[in-house]
């Protein structure tokens, strides 16, 4: 009977043909749990300029204030654009110049480039990175006791693929809930399936706490936390204490969902110290029940590496002179599977001695929004919570999804704070535009990659970014330009070592880890990889409590947050890095001399231009080195405009 609830679940995940409601909103309910509402495409006024029914809200709203959209973008402007928001990469002279001469309209040629990098393998490398902010990707634990993950590299590889598959968006976040219940046809994809589950092992523990009961409830918070913000922008977690102050959770609703996954056995490799069974990882081999006609085999059951089951041998990397090396074995990874069946009693005030009668697994109710389906007796929940909020009519997970979309995109979501849609967060902009997106998203198939063709060959994404500061929405809260977007760290490091020619475009072999000094909160887990390693920045270790300083320069998150949206902070040590930093001299080195002594060469190369008859006079005075280095430091090659 579980069974077929698992295949008609499977079915609902691709059945896309739900009608939305058309009904006006109920005003006693937050805008964010109100059902989606297909809302009428506005008339405009100048009738000629929209693409898209996309600039049809936006002109709309415009025209309300007499204002009006800036004029495109220019092709060289776009094609930059593009490539870095898809590619986290320049583009090439050769891919420059084809889109420049293209004799096609402008949206033809455009929608070339767009789909070219839309099936470049580098696509899901760019995209993955901003997954991995949301779900606090880390490659090792954090606080007091540093231990390495072994196989988080497996969960991240399995974003990149699933990003550039195309996979739909409903189907990855099932997975990632409970990829290991989800019905499959080979034991490739169950494979597949429960590595998706390792977004819920990635937290960051205490691995040496000495209540076992709280060490789990540690970790069920930090899964609520993850699933209720990721994919419905709620901050669940506030009610683990008492109900919540802004949103209409109580402790009781809190509780029935911490049942769902008190009843799941998480496997991280990383046991605390009073459960060192549980350390282990999710095989391969278990959980399997296919017919037996499969072609596809699993080889035979592997050991786990030496000392993931025993704390004495990860405590020997609190010994500096001691080096502790874990093989990486593709029978197992991180993830979490069925546990023991049983409800988790509350603790009154978040106190573990404390406790009164549990609440029914999965039953909790927030207005507006569908109650769970029925759990089964002897199920954790996992399941008929990844039903629940994949279901195309869900008010919260398809509007989150497109507006973390729309944020890559164009700099700030509709919703601009995109980790909180409660009551604590942001209005949208516009709240009918969201709305469209977000039918067409679930009507699309839930296709990121559909979603982002369809904003990007929008007229409102080829807008020109230059702006005005006399215009009475300086902010650009109407969207009336392009916001110019700071390259994060990963492009501009990524960027300078392909204008060096070094990038290694060959994605590293799992991940190799050794110890150095693991104990207390300042001890250190580092891969083999390094930041002077030539592979592109996502598959450098992100080492909690120990990130590379160039990392925490140019704002890369705190891998132990969910972070939607990176800060932008303008301080001397990044001015200092393209200065001073001994990478960027030898990396400007190669560049200069792959261009000769020829200074429009070097031009083309860093900004992707023809330097003006000024800056070549200019550049006369400067050794070609000198003048590489000088362009990095610019705005014009640090920002996408």
């Amino acid at each position: 009977m579980h069974d077929l609830h698992a295949i008609l679940f499977i079915a609902a995940l691709f059945c896309c043909t739900s009608t939305f409601a058309a009904e006006k909103y109920e005003n006693a309910t937050p805008w964010s749990y109100q059902r989606i509402l297909r809302p009428v495409v506005p008339v405009v006024k100048d009738a000629t300029w929209p693409k898209d029914d996309i600039d049809r809200f936006i002109l709309a709203r415009l025209e309300k204030d007499s204002l009006h959209p800036i004029g495109d973008a220019s092709r060289l402007t776009l094609i930059r654009r593009a490539s870095f928001d898809l590619l986290g990469l320049p583009p090439t002279q050769e891919e420059v110049e084809r889109f420049v001469h293209d004799s096609a309209p402008d949206d033809v040629a455009f929608a070339k480039v767009v789909e070219a990098f839309l099936q470049s393998e580098r696509f899901g490398e760019r995209w993955a990175r901003h997954w991995l902010d949301v779900v606090r990707y880390a490659d090792s634990v954090g606080r007091v006791w540093n231990a390495p993950f072994l196989y988080a590299a497996r969960y991240r590889d399995w974003v990149i693929d699933s990003l550039n598959a195309d996979k739909p968006y409903n189907r990855f976040v099932a997975e990632q809930i409970a990829g290991d219940l989800l019905p499959a046809t080979t034991v490739l994809q169950k494979r597949d399936q429960i590595v998706g589950t390792g977004m819920l092992a990635l937290g960051s523990m205490d691995l040496q706490e000495g209540s076992y009961e709280q060490f789990l409830l540690d970790q069920v918070d930090d899964q609520i936390d993850v699933v209720s913000r990721a994919f419905m922008g709620l901050t669940l977690s506030c009610a683990r204490c008492h109900d919540h102050k802004t949103e209409p959770v109580s402790q009781k609703d809190y509780y029935a969902l911490a049942g769902i996954f008190h009843s799941s056995r998480t496997l991280s490799g990383t046991p605390n110290r009073n459960d060192e069974a549980r350390g282990g990882y999710v095989s391969a081999e278990a959980l399997v029940d296919l017919p037996t006609a499969l072609n596809e085999r699993v080889g035979p059951p592997t050991k786990l590496p030496a000392g993931v089951h025993s704390m004495d041998d990860i405590r020997t990397m609190g010994n500096p002179k001691e080096t502790v090396r874990y093989d990486h074995d593709p029978h197992f990874c991180m993830g979490v599977i069925e546990g023991e069946i049983k409800d988790c009693e509350l603790a009154v005030g978040g106190k573990v001695s404390d406790r009164e009668a549990a609440p029914e697994r999965g039953k909790f109710g927030i207005p507006a929004l569908p109650p769970l389906p029925k759990i089964p007796a002897q199920s954790s929940g996992r399941l008929e919570l990844a039903q629940w909020m994949t279901q195309p009519t869900h008010p919260l997970t398809s509007r989150v999804a497109v507006n973390r979309i729309w944020q890559h995109l164009f700099g700030e979501g509709i919703v601009r704070t995109v980790d909180d849609f409660g009551t604590t967060g942001s209005d949208p902009t516009h709240p009918e535009l969201l709305d469209h997106l977000a039918i067409r998203f679930v009507e699309g198939g839930w296709s990121v990659k559909k979603m982002i063709r369809t904003l990007m060959l929008s007229r409102t994404y080829r807008l020109a970014s230059t702006g005005n500061p006399e215009h009475p929405d300086a902010g650009n809260k109407l969207r009336w330009r392009m916001n110019p977007k700071r390259l994060e760290l990963e492009p501009l490091r990524d960027t300078l070592l392909q204008l060096a020619g070094k990038l290694a475009l060959d994605r590293p072999e799992g991940i190799q880890v050794v110890g150095t000094g693991g104990k207390g909160r300042h001890g250190v887990t580092r891969g083999l990889l390094s930041i002077e390693d030539p592979y592109r920045t996502i598959y450098l270790p992100v080492v909690r409590d120990n990130v590379p300083e160039l990392f925490s320069t140019f704002d890369f998150p705190g891998p132990t947050q969910i972070k939607g949206q990176r800060d932008v902070t303008t301080v001397a040590p990044q001015a200092l890095f393209f200065m001073n930093n001994s990478m960027v001299d030898e990396l400007s080195a190669e560049i200069a001399g792959k261009t000769g002594k020829d200074v429009k060469g070097v031009y083309r190369l860093v900004l992707g231009r023809e330097p003006s008859s000024e800056e070549v006079r200019d550049a006369g005075e400067l050794d070609l080195q000198t003048l590489v280095q000088a362009l990095l430091g610019t705005a014009e090659f640090r920002y996408v405009f």
